[in-house]
């Protein structure tokens, strides 16, 4: 009975009561439909003031951006800057060959010029040489090849009959000149001449023909160190089937290395003495003299060794003679030697003592020693000079 009392005394319900129901349940806080509702309702989250953090966040990015470009612009620049000085301070190896040579004197601009020569004129003569090359290397490229120094084998136009090589060694600085004429013999045409030479510094090339007619016309002259090699470009091309004579006058460092020709010392009685010795196996002899270094190609080989008289000196072959100058000096003239390749070429400056014996068979074999060295000639063959460690064997 109570809650049905109670039921009856709850008021009935109304429109009025059902939309403000639903006004609470749409967030309009209960108030009725009308323009005090609108007014209540809820605004958007932008305001004014996200509005300026924006913008001013989007201003710093794009000038972070164009900082940006600014500064890569002004890396590249300078990075571009630096190349070409470098470039000008080394400049490429000129014809003559200084650059081969580490330590070789650089002459200044203008030196060696004939008196009241200008400079312009020389630099304009550079600027010709370097139009010739430019000429060339688009030459070779129509060709669709390498050019004949940029090979990995020496091209087969020539080939080496003999060597004339005349040393002067001293042995006080560690430092030989030389002089080397090759006899030349024409296979096909060509106006290169491409041999081997490394690490040393050309002072004159003079090619002639058939060694006493009149002079080919050397163009000018290169170092290629890519492949060790020397080029020899002259005015017009070598005839097939004729012979000509390369001169090449030079001077080089004896190396502390032992490939090529190099020094070594020993101690006798507390006291260092030095030697110079080559071992020109495989490819080494390009060291010492200009040449065709490779295998394939065989010569015969005359030495002539310049030295103190305090030294003496020994090669493949017997002296033949020496000449003893007032100024102490000793020029050392060898027999010539057969038919063999340059790796197969060895020379020798020092002051040791020796014993020669005859075999069974009639080679004479000397043994030059110290106590520290032992050097075997085999003066038949020319083919063997052995240098080894006493202490060894």
């Amino acid at each position: 009975m109570a809650l049905e009392e109670k039921r009856e005394k709850r008021p009935p319900v109304t429109p009025m009561m059902i939309e403000e129901e639903a006004a609470l349940r749409n967030g309009s806080r209960g108030l009725p439909p009308g323009p005090w509702a609108e007014a209540a309702g809820p605004r958007p989250r932008t305001t004014e003031r996200h509005i300026a953090v924006h913008k001013r966040l989007v201003l710093g990015f794009a000038v972070s951006i164009l900082a940006l470009l600014a500064v890569t612009m002004i890396a590249v620049l300078l990075s571009v800057r630096f190349e070409e000085c470098g470039a000008a301070a080394d400049g490429p190896p000129r014809a003559g060959g200084n650059g081969s040579l580490s330590g070789a004197p650089r002459q200044p601009p203008g030196a060696g010029q004939p008196p009241g020569r200008p400079e312009e004129e020389a630099r304009g003569g550079e600027a010709a040489e370097e139009e010739e090359e430019e000429e060339e290397e688009e030459e070779w490229q129509r060709r669709r090849e390498p050019p004949p120094w940029a090979r990995p084998r020496l091209p087969r136009h020539l080939r080496p009959l003999h060597y004339n090589l005349m040393l002067s060694a001293f042995m006080e600085n560690f430092t030989f000149s030389g002089e080397v004429n090759v006899q030349l013999e024409v296979r096909n045409a060509s106006r290169y001449i491409v041999l081997h030479a490394h690490r040393m510094h050309i002072e004159a090339v003079r090619v002639a023909e058939d060694k006493l007619a009149g002079g080919v016309h050397v163009a000018r002259t290169f170092f290629y160190p890519q492949t060790q090699v020397f080029v020899v470009v002259l005015n017009r091309s070598l005839e097939v089937q004729r012979s000509y004579n390369l001169k090449i006058i030079y001077n080089a460092i004896i190396e502390n290395e032992l490939l090529g020709f190099f020094r070594s010392s020993y101690v006798l009685h507390g006291e260092r003495r030095f030697l110079g010795v080559t071992q020109f196996s495989p490819t080494h002899a390009r060291k010492a003299f200009p040449c065709f270094d490779e295998p394939i190609y065989k010569a015969t080989f005359k030495i002539s060794i310049r030295h103190q008289a305090t030294y003496l000196s020994l090669s493949n072959m017997p002296v033949e003679t020496s000449v003893f100058e007032e100024d102490g000096w000793v020029t050392d003239h060898f027999s010539q030697t057969p038919l063999m390749s340059t790796y197969y070429l060895a020379w020798a400056v020092c002051n040791f003592t020796y014993r020669e014996t005859v075999t069974k068979s009639g080679v004479v074999v000397n043994i030059q020693r110290n106590p520290s060295y032992l050097v075997t000639v085999n003066n038949k063959t020319g083919l063997v000079l052995e240098v080894e460690d006493w202490t060894t064997v």
